[in-house]
């Protein structure tokens, strides 16, 4: 009778974590968007020039330089810790001027990028700013 008991209780036991990992899968994919991409929105400012690229779909799991690189003319270099935007579509990093990433946040505005362009992995429906501006001051002033 103890190794009925047994048996029965490691089927269901093995039952509720296969069932527990779908939902846990299906919520995950349900995060990312529809079919493993994302869309995002993504925009170029320098001077008085405003460029988006709006509803940008990319597969879930990308970081924002290989949007950047979808939508962009990119000059960058890697290194150790990570990739170096030089230029964006032909405007070039010059003086205390640098392309800077934002993100767009509901509740505070523009946050300026926590990471690298290539160590920050893209959520669904969110909006970025690559913004060319003075950093002789930090942190520099929002777009």
């Amino acid at each position: 009778m103890k190794g009925r008991l047994a048996k029965a209780l490691t089927l269901a036991l093995l039952i509720w974590a296969v069932g527990a990992s779908a939902l846990l899968a299906s919520c995950i994919y349900n995060k990312e968007g529809s079919n493993g991409y994302v869309v995002v929105n993504v925009g170029f400012k320098y001077g008085s020039n405003l460029t988006w690229y709006n509803n940008t779909r990319v597969p879930a799991g990308s970081t924002l330089f290989d949007v950047t690189k979808l939508v962009a003319k990119l000059e960058y270099k890697k290194y150790p810790y990570g990739v170096f935007i030089e230029s964006i579509n032909g405007v070039r990093n010059e003086g205390s001027y640098y392309w800077m990433w934002w993100r767009w946040d509901d509740n505070t505005g523009w946050i300026l990028g926590p990471v690298g362009a290539d160590r920050y992995v893209i959520g669904n429906g969110e909006t970025y700013l690559w913004f060319y501006e003075d950093t002789s001051n930090y942190p520099p002033p929002k777009p």
